[in-house]
Order: structure tokens, then C-alpha cells, then sequence
């Protein structure tokens, strides 16, 4: 191999270790992006001074070609290790950033888990711990929070100690839990959860696997974050996803073996795969049918728009099947492309993805 070649590798894996952080954190961001809508997370945050866990959506302006932060939207919630009664929630548009003192809360977020969410609509943004709300904003920055947003979770140590406290390396590893997300589309009027039953449920993922199709796991960092986020950092085990913050030479999970939660509600239905799928003419869903009655559908686009929603009477219990042709409320063939067929009825409701082509 050439000297010269040589010379200049090793000079590059110089640069590389001198630039490199001190520790190694994890960051799971979906690849769409979404709007309006309650999202929804239980988790159980890492315990640490200077250690900070999160769940928020975040406008990817760098991908969409900006550089600018004039071009920032984001909704944060946080938790900071050093505290075990608090919570912190953010709200960035433009340059602006909300930053309220921290949120008193009656839980110890890193000790177990809990459920928090916030709904983020055009005129408002409220935020949610264990379904009390703990706070409502509805002046210039919830009516400035329009962009497409991903939604995200990470761990990371900062360098504001004033904000976080002083970080001892020797708490190392430490870990977040993550035991699902919802994604609940904003639909006005004709909902059935949330605030006034103004958002509808689209998804769920409760981390039984990596799904590649929803998520990416980041590999980036900034100035103020003293960790560089690592694949191997964001784990998927036994149906959790687990955000760890471990040193450059102990990376992953290596905490205690996790043992799967089950949740027994008796459901009055349940639905097969749909056929074909992907389909371009007509998709059929089977549903199984405990005792009869009205099943109501609505299929929704990836950005959790309503297309099309109907009732079924279905008078005999067993099995039956929900049909659609592709067309919106007008009659009107939809664009090709993922979406997402809502069935419920008294007693539950259950989404399915499918496929449209042309």
C-alpha cells in the first residue's frame, strides 16, 4: 500500500478519535412526518445528574435542505435525571424558544413506568402525564407550529450543568424504556380519544421488533450533547426498545433480562390480514365477529387524513369481510400509497396498514 496513503488514513483516524464525543447515546426517529394529532408514549426515563431521556416531534430541517433555524419546529417532552418529580416541556418555532420552568409532577418518572402524551392541534398544544393534564398553550407558539414533524426519542448527556447538574461518568450505563408509541390523528368532531374525542388512533407500535418500514435509528450529534448517537445504542428486547447511555467501550444493553407485560382484554371481534396487499382494484379485511352488530371503518392517509368511512351492520356473529375500492368520500380514486384502515366498534378498535398501487 502506498506510504503516502497510509500516512494520510492514520492522520484521518486522528481527527476522527479527537472529534469523536466521550460517550455513546441513542436516538429512534419515525421516517415520515406527521401533524396534527396526540402522540403518546409509556416509557420509564433514565435516572442520572446530567443525563436527559425524551419523546417529541421535530421538523428534520436539515434534510429538507434548510440550514437555517428560522425553518425549526419542534414539541418537547423531557426528563432530566437529576430530578424525580419533574418533567420539562418545550415549544421551538423560528428562532423562538418557549422554555418554562419545570413541570412539578405527583410520579418518579425513572422509577416506573408512565403514560405521556400531548395534542398538538392548530390552535392548541396541551400536554398530558398519566391523562392529567399538566399544561395548555394556545398563543403565538402553538399557532406557529404548522411544519411536517418526525417523532423521536433519545438519551443523551448535556453540557448545561445549570439545566441538568454535574455528570459523574461512573453512573454509566444508563438506560431509557420504551414500552410503545401512538400516533392518534387530529380528526375534529369525529373522533373516539383524547380531549373531547377529537383524535382517532392510526397506529401503534409496542416495539415487539425493529419495524424498518416506521423507524430509524440516528447516527449524529451537536454542540452542548457530550454523546454521538450509535446504532448499537438503541436496543429492541423483549417487547421494549431501550435508549442507552454507555460509555465508547460498553455499548448496548448489558442491564437485567426484561420480561414481557400482557395485557388480557377480551375483544368482541378481531381482523385477518387484508387481501391483496398490496392491492389496485378492490381490498378485502376478514373480520371475526364475537357477537353482532354496527362495525364502523375509516381509512386514513399517512399524514392522518380522513378518506373514507362507512358503518357495517352486521347482523350474525362470525365471519365476514370489509371491502374497499380505493375511492375517497367523493367517489374520487386516491393517489397510490400507504394507508391506514380503522375498525371498531363498542367495545375496540383495530388498525391495519395497507398498500395502494396504481
Amino acid at each position: 500500500m502506498n506510504k503516502q496513503f497510509i500516512k494520510i488514513i492514520i492522520i484521518l483516524m486522528g481527527i476522527s478519535m479527537l472529534t469523536a464525543k466521550p460517550y455513546r447515546g441513542g436516538e429512534l426517529r419515525t421516517i415520515n412526518t406527521y401533524r396534527y394529532g396526540r402522540y403518546e408514549v409509556r416509557m420509564k426515563s433514565a435516572q442520572g445528574s446530567g443525563v436527559v431521556s425524551s419523546f417529541f416531534t421535530y421538523r428534520d430541517y436539515w434534510a429538507d435542505g434548510y440550514t437555517s433555524s428560522q425553518h425549526w419546529n419542534e414539541i418537547d417532552l423531557e426528563w432530566l435525571g437529576n430530578h424525580d418529580d419533574k418533567v420539562q416541556t418545550n415549544l421551538i418555532i423560528q428562532n423562538a424558544w418557549d422554555l418554562p420552568e419545570l413541570i412539578d409532577i405527583d410520579i418518579n418518572p425513572h422509577e416506573d413506568f408512565h403514560t405521556y402524551a400531548f395534542e398538538w392541534t392548530p390552535n392548541s398544544i396541551a400536554f398530558f402525564v398519566d391523562e392529567e393534564m399538566i399544561r395548555w398553550v394556545d398563543n403565538f407558539y402553538a399557532d406557529s407550529m404548522y411544519h411536517y414533524q418526525k417523532i423521536m426519542m433519545n438519551i443523551w448527556q448535556s453540557t448545561n450543568t445549570d439545566w441538568v447538574g454535574q455528570f459523574d461518568s461512573d453512573i454509566l450505563p444508563v438506560y431509557a424504556f420504551y414500552d410503545w408509541v401512538k400516533y392518534h390523528a387530529y380528526v375534529p368532531g369525529s373522533g373516539n380519544t383524547g380531549t373531547d374525542n377529537n383524535f382517532i388512533q392510526l397506529w401503534e407500535d409496542n416495539f415487539d421488533f425493529y419495524d424498518t418500514a416506521r423507524w430509524t435509528k440516528a447516527t449524529h450529534t451537536w454542540n452542548g450533547n457530550n454523546a454521538d448517537f450509535i446504532h448499537d445504542n438503541v436496543v429492541f428486547q423483549s417487547g421494549y426498545m431501550i435508549l442507552c447511555l454507555t460509555t465508547p467501550s460498553n455499548t448496548g444493553y448489558s442491564g437485567e433480562p426484561l420480561s414481557i407485560e400482557t395485557n388480557n382484554v377480551p375483544l368482541t371481534f378481531s381482523l385477518g390480514n387484508a387481501y391483496p396487499n398490496p392491492f389496485n382494484n378492490n381490498v378485502v379485511l376478514p373480520i371475526s365477529l364475537q357477537e353482532p352488530g354496527d362495525v364502523h371503518y375509516s381509512i386514513y392517509d399517512i399524514r392522518g387524513h380522513l378518506i373514507s368511512s362507512g358503518v357495517n351492520k352486521f347482523l350474525d356473529k362470525g365471519k365476514n369481510n370489509i371491502r374497499w375500492n380505493g375511492t375517497n368520500q367523493d367517489g374520487k380514486l386516491v393517489s397510490a400509497g400507504t394507508y391506514f384502515l380503522r375498525v371498531s366498534n363498542k367495545d375496540a378498535s383495530i388498525t391495519k396498514k395497507i398498500v395502494y398501487l396504481k
